[in-house]
């Protein structure tokens, strides 16, 4: 090492953190993500409370937000990814692509990049053409 600058800093995270120009293989394990609406962002956010939501007569406005458990090849572990609508439309239009050819989208590697920092982050994914085996003991949620 030979300055601050050279630190590799390991996370424990059990999330999947996408920084720009680091890009990650992945590969989704929940057959479906799970769906929020919340206020707020990060550790701040609560759920929406739906019809008569203080927050919302408040002026706040609500954002999907979903989550998928995945396992990131770069880390060799399984994490939870949060992510918000654009990278779900990506998601949903590679999942109607695969399904076109007999494929599941839980079935192939995913890469996922971004670009930008802070608020104006932008992510994109895309399949790999080829995809590893799943490492023996990698629980596919149901």
């Amino acid at each position: 090492m030979t300055s601050y600058g050279d630190i590799e800093i390991r996370s424990n995270s059990k999330f999947l953190k996408i920084e720009s120009g680091v890009p990650h293989d992945i590969r989704l394990l929940s057959p479906a993500p799970k769906q929020r609406i919340l206020h707020g962002f990060g550790k701040d956010a609560v759920d929406c409370a739906g019809e008569g939501c203080p927050n919302c007569a408040d002026g706040a406005e609500a954002k999907q937000r979903f989550s998928a458990e995945v396992y990131d090849w770069k880390l060799g572990r399984t994490l939870n990814w949060e992510f918000g609508t654009s990278v779900a439309k990506q998601l949903k239009a590679i999942d109607t692509t695969l399904a076109e050819e007999g494929k599941k989208i839980t079935e192939v590697d995913l890469k996922v990049e971004a670009t930008g920092s802070n608020m104006s982050k932008k992510y994109t994914v895309t399949p790999r053409m080829t995809s590893k085996k799943l490492p023996e003991g990698v629980e596919i949620p149901f």
